[in-house]
């Protein structure tokens, strides 16, 4: 009987560690482009308590490191989608794999209740624990809501978030849901945090009230067409708009480099390096809330239903790229793929290594070799 109690006080103290890691309102940064340089340390932005940093970009010195700082390391990755510069990209049966998504040609959608897909994303896991990260922020979850090809539906996607936060639940990390608002009901009890992109654009944010009302952050990005400064009239949208209340609101480049704006007037630019993630943020244009809720598909069938345009207010997810940088030169150097070559304040090289240019992401503010 004592052992027994014991083990119950054991699994309720570290149900209630894990809880607790999260709570409304936190100040984040998130960095998709480059790496946290900790070099140096301490980074701004010192008062936030929550990193969300790329899985694949970051070893485990860089977030063993930020842990060292107080932070709370979120690890990114895409799990409803095969991009082609990933170590593990090769492990994608090719028919396990779907459309090419229209503005990222180097992803493809994938086939969610793949066993095969699965065992993929249970080693990306074990990695992500094997690092120290202490939750996961699952990206493209939303395949059902897009052309896919290969009819995936609104039950895969709560199937692999129930399978994604029970590997996670194995390594005691937490779990956060990318965008998805129509499944957020029926996952809410099974995940920490949400993570979401311009829902004040989209006047979308309101659908978070009862998440919010639960002391779970929502992690909200908006994308003012011009950073720093930030007009008052996108501002006042990103921060003020209904449902924004107890939201933890930033302000980003779509390249979501270290630059960041908050709601408070305060931002910071935490110093990056390196990086081989493609430019882009997250986000991207989808079809309303999906109503076709079926079993799991295992076999591709022709889609039932084609995604509708996207409304007026869903904006591009990336700029056009200019081939001009912010301090052309070079100095007899040059830039790998995907490596940062201009940009406000840049002081590196800005010349591309052949057959790669020096394209604007966020012009002014960064370029990239592409």
């Amino acid at each position: 009987m004592l052992s027994w109690l014991l083990w119950a006080w054991l699994f309720a103290s570290t149900s209630f560690a894990q809880t607790t890691l999260f709570t409304r309102g936190q100040k984040w940064q998130i960095i998709l482009t480059g790496t946290p340089d900790m070099s140096k340390s301490p980074l701004p932005p010192t008062d936030a308590p929550v990193f969300d940093v790329d899985l694949f970009d970051n070893d485990a010195t860089t977030i063993t490191a930020l842990k060292a700082q107080g932070k709370t390391v979120i690890c990114y990755f895409s799990a409803g989608t095969v991009e082609d510069w990933r170590d593990d990209a090769k492990d994608f049966p090719t028919n396990d794999q779907g459309k090419i998504l229209p503005e990222w040609p180097n992803e493809k959608w994938i086939r969610t209740g793949s066993s095969k897909v699965r065992d993929v994303m249970a080693r990306r896991i074990k990695m992500a624990s094997d690092k120290g990260c202490d939750a996961l922020d699952p990206d493209n979850i939303d395949g059902y809501q897009n052309d896919n090809g290969l009819n995936l539906q609104k039950a895969d996607a709560i199937s692999f978030m129930q399978f994604l936060q029970k590997n996670a639940s194995y390594y005691n990390m937490n779990i956060g849901l990318k965008n998805s608002l129509d499944i957020l009901s029926t996952v809410a009890p099974i995940i920490d945090f949400a993570v979401n992109e311009e829902c004040a654009a989209r006047a979308e944010c309101s659908a978070y009230n009862e998440f919010l009302n639960s002391n779970k952050p929502v992690f909200h990005i908006e994308y003012p067409p011009k950073m720093n400064p930030v007009s008052d009239n996108d501002k006042r949208t990103a921060c003020t708009s209904a449902g924004t209340t107890g939201m933890s609101t930033v302000m980003k480049n779509k390249s979501l480099d270290g630059l960041t704006l908050y709601c408070d007037g305060s931002q910071a630019d935490t110093p990056t390096k390196g990086g081989t993630r493609p430019p882009k943020s997250t986000s991207r244009p989808v079809s309303g809330p999906t109503t076709n809720l079926t079993t799991p598909s295992s076999t591709p069938e022709p889609p039932t239903t084609k995604s509708k345009p996207p409304s007026s207010t869903k904006t591009s997810t990336q700029r056009p790229p200019t081939t001009t940088p912010a301090n052309p030169g070079g100095g007899g150097c040059q830039q790998k793929h995907w490596d940062q070559c201009g940009g406000q304040d840049w002081k590196g090289c800005t010349v591309c290594a052949s057959p790669y240019q020096c394209k604007g992401v966020s012009p002014p503010y960064y370029y990239q070799c592409l």
